[in-house]
């Protein structure tokens, strides 16, 4: 790893799993920053990461829960910026690609044109749109199921709709995080995580792929040595 101490206005910070290995890695627009290999991702492991940098203003994620501890915990100051692509990937998740119910078709088609959106004034309107969907579909999505014969100290009924109503709270709690890119406040604010998506966790796939026969221990090597070509002091 390198540190160079530089406080820089925006981190991404993203991990790959490898294995019995995760790499959780942090970088700028431009260049990694630091890495850390742990068991798996959980509020300690992103805190041996974030607690050796030192805080931006933005910093960009998918919301891995630990990860959100985390940084709420070190970086109390910083602006979380939710990654709208995996907000859409989560929702697609819950709710499949062909959703049965008319609500759920319709929050779908909501949740892909929050890709589209750039403007504040188009921020607003999806955001009252939103509002709307909830209105329309309040007594679907809050419908309950009760139990015939429930177990005793165990909540005797469940959301009859619950994917779907899982689908919306995700959108209705992030919608805010998830807007703040759609007009950067700032110029280098990304909209996502595609500078480690697409610019490093992608590459590593395929260099993993083309080195499969490697042990896991070469390959924790292999990377280390391709994160450290993207960092600022490889490149002077």
């Amino acid at each position: 790893m390198v540190l160079t101490g530089e406080i820089h206005h925006t981190v991404i910070i993203d991990g790959i799993r490898i294995g019995p290995y995760v790499c959780l890695i942090a970088r700028t627009v431009k260049h990694v920053i630091g890495w850390e290999w742990v068991p798996y991702e959980s509020s300690q492991y992103w805190s041996q990461l974030i607690e050796i940098l030192p805080a931006p203003t933005y910093v960009v994620c998918d919301g891995q829960k630990g990860m959100l501890l985390a940084l709420t915990t070190l970086w109390p100051e910083t602006i979380l910026q939710r990654c709208r692509f995996h907000a859409w990937l989560n929702v697609k998740t819950k709710l499949t690609l062909h959703p049965e119910s008319i609500a759920g078709r319709q929050l779908l088609a909501l949740t892909r044109e929050l890709l589209q959106v750039h403007r504040k004034r188009e921020a607003r309107i999806w955001k009252h749109r939103l509002k709307y969907w909830y209105r329309k579909h309040s007594s679907y999505i809050n419908q309950r199921t009760i139990y015939p014969n429930p177990i005793k100290g165990q909540r005797k009924w469940h959301y009859t709709h619950y994917r779907t109503r899982s689908a919306y709270r995700q959108l209705y709690k992030l919608r805010d995080d998830l807007l703040r890119s759609s007009y950067r406040p700032h110029p280098s604010l990304p909209r996502n995580t595609n500078f480690l998506e697409g610019g490093i966790n992608s590459p590593l796939r395929t260099l993993i792929k083309n080195h499969r026969g490697m042990s896991y221990e070469h390959q924790m090597k292999l990377i280390e040595q391709y994160l450290y070509s993207r960092t600022e002091v490889a490149k002077i």
